[in-house]
């Protein structure tokens, strides 16, 4: 197909107003998101849609997934490595429509905006709120978007896992019980071989496990004892 021939099929009035009304209807406002204190030290940002909340979180969440799971330091994401990692064969970037559920520890953040240079408009609007309301860490920032419990669960694990050392332990200990069951090796396997976890493999499956939700989708997996242990130590600590 011709350059000429793709502008002409692509190009359509439809297209052309689609265009003009998201450059009209492009800025995050205060109005998009509700913040709310889950626990001490704990903020979570709930915003009404993903792409907002993915516009706030994506270059920071980035950036704390870069250096604490890739094994690949990054101060901010690079152009190269985005149209690499995060654009499709079809242009599209499933990123910003379906990823719901984000999670920043203290000195992630603190790292990262030292770094990190201009803001986006929706970063600022979180940055702003996060220093008005957390004024010394340790604290865990938390950004969802709609309503769903799983995801709320599983960010909210992650949370009480990084402030709270007696509820760390006790999930430990459980996971190294885990540890025994195959269904463990099969979600190490897949965070590591399909969603390119390179560490911290076990806290990620206690989050699964905490939240209870996603199991046989992402994993094929269905440890139903080990649920019930792993969202009752969690329903115990987030009361």
């Amino acid at each position: 197909m011709r350059a000429q021939e793709f502008l002409i099929e692509r190009w359509t009035a439809r297209t052309v107003r689609d265009y003009f009304d998201s450059k009209e209807n492009n800025r995050v406002s205060r109005r998009d998101f509700t913040v709310s204190c889950p626990f001490d030290q704990c903020i979570m940002f709930r915003f009404n849609t993903v792409p907002d909340l993915t516009r706030a979180f994506f270059r920071m969440a980035e950036y704390y997934e870069g250096n604490r799971y890739s094994g690949s330091p990054a101060q901010d994401i690079d152009m190269a490595d985005f149209l690499d990692n995060f654009v499709d064969r079809s242009g599209s970037v499933d990123y910003f429509k379906f990823w719901d559920g984000f999670n920043i520890t203290d000195q992630a953040f603190d790292s990262w905006l030292k770094g990190v240079g201009k803001l986006g408009q929706a970063e600022q609007l979180v940055v702003n709120t996060v220093k008005k309301s957390l004024k010394r860490g340790p604290y865990a920032i938390i950004g969802v978007a709609g309503n769903t419990q799983g995801t709320d669960d599983h960010e909210l694990f992650h949370a009480l896992y990084y402030l709270r050392p007696e509820y760390r332990q006790a999930v430990d200990g459980l996971m190294r019980e885990f540890k025994k069951d195959p269904a463990y090796k099969i979600m190490r396997n897949t965070l590591r071989k399909k969603l390119d976890y390179h560490s911290h493999h076990d806290e990620e499956i206690a989050a699964y496990l905490s939240a209870g939700s996603q199991l046989k989708m992402v994993f094929d997996v269905e440890p139903t004892e080990y649920v019930k242990q792993f969202r009752g130590l969690f329903k115990d600590e987030y009361k």
